[in-house]
C-alpha cells in the first residue's frame, strides 16, 4: 500500500509514498488509486484514502490541483482537495499533512524539523524545467527553515530507464539542472528526472546526506506496481505522496 521514507523516519517526521495496492478501485484504477476526477468514482477515492490514512497513521492529507507549474499553497485547518492550483504546499503547523498526487511526475517531499516547516512538491518535466523544487525550498525559508537542515525524499517516478524525450526537452532539463541529465541509447534520448531535481536542491545547499531517492521507476517496477500516465496511455490512477510535522516533534 505504501512505503515509508527511511531518512524522514530518522528524524520523526512521518512521510508515506502509496502504490497501487490495497485499495478497493476496479480496472484500470486497481486498486488505490487515490486521483479524482480521472473517471473512477469519487466513493472509491474517498475510500482508498481512507485505507490509506488508517494504515499510515496520517490525518486526511490537503491537496490542490496540479497544473505543472510553481504556485505556493499554505495549508491549515483540517485537510482537503484546495480549488486553487498549486503544485507547492506547506504547512507550518502539526499534524496538518500535505499531498501530491502522482503517475510518473516526480514526487518530492521536504522538511526541517527543527523549523517544523514540510513541503510536498509536484516536479514533471515541466516543473523540473522551472524548478519548482528550488521553490518549494525558498518559500520554506521565508518560513524560518534553513537549507541547511533541510531533508528531502524522492519518491516512485517515471526512470531514466523509460522516459524518452526529444531534444528539445534534453536541453532544457540539462539547462534547469546545470548539467547533462540525460543520455543516448539505441537512437533516442532518455532523461533523468531524478538527477535533474536532486542537482537542483544540493545547488540551493541542501547537502547530499540529507536527499534521499528510491531506485523505483513507475512505468516499468513491478506487474505493474505503481500507476503509469505513459505506460497506460493517461487511463490510469494515481499515487500518492504525504508528509506530515508530527505533534511529538514540536514537543
Amino acid at each position: 500500500m505504501f512505503t515509508r521514507s527511511k531518512l524522514m523516519a530518522e528524524y520523526g517526521i512521518q512521510a508515506v509514498f502509496s502504490d497501487r495496492s490495497g485499495g478497493c478501485s476496479n480496472l484500470p484504477f486497481d486498486t488505490l488509486n487515490l486521483g479524482f476526477d480521472l473517471g473512477d468514482s469519487q466513493t472509491n477515492v474517498n475510500q482508498n484514502l481512507k485505507l490509506l490514512c488508517e494504515q499510515s497513521g496520517l490525518n486526511v492529507p490537503h491537496q490542490s490541483h496540479q497544473v505543472h507549474g510553481t504556485d505556493v499553497l499554505m495549508c491549515s485547518g483540517l485537510g482537503h482537495i484546495h480549488n486553487e492550483a498549486a503544485d507547492v504546499l506547506i504547512s507550518i503547523l502539526p499534524n496538518t499533512p500535505v499531498a501530491v498526487r502522482t503517475a510518473d511526475c516526480v514526487p518530492i517531499l521536504l522538511a526541517d524539523r527543527n523549523a517544523g516547516v514540510v513541503s510536498a512538491v509536484h516536479a514533471g518535466w515541466k516543473g523540473t524545467v522551472a524548478q519548482v523544487a528550488q521553490v518549494a525550498v525558498r518559500a520554506m525559508c521565508e518560513l524560518g527553515a534553513s537549507k541547511d537542515s533541510i531533508l528531502a525524499s524522492v519518491g516512485p517516478c517515471i526512470g531514466l530507464c523509460c522516459f524518452e524525450v526529444n531534444d528539445d526537452i534534453a536541453s532544457q532539463l540539462r539547462r534547469a539542472s546545470g548539467g547533462d541529465v540525460s543520455e543516448n541509447r539505441d537512437g533516442s534520448v532518455y532523461a533523468n528526472l531524478v538527477e535533474a531535481n536532486v542537482r537542483q536542491l544540493k545547488s540551493m545547499g541542501i547537502g547530499a546526506g540529507f536527499i534521499e531517492t528510491m531506485d523505483v521507476c513507475t512505468v516499468c517496477h513491478g506487474l505493474p506496481h505503481y500507476f503509469s500516465y505513459r505506460r497506460d496511455n493517461g487511463m490510469t490512477g494515481r499515487q500518492l505522496s504525504i508528509i506530515n510535522f508530527p505533534i511529538s516533534c514540536s514537543s
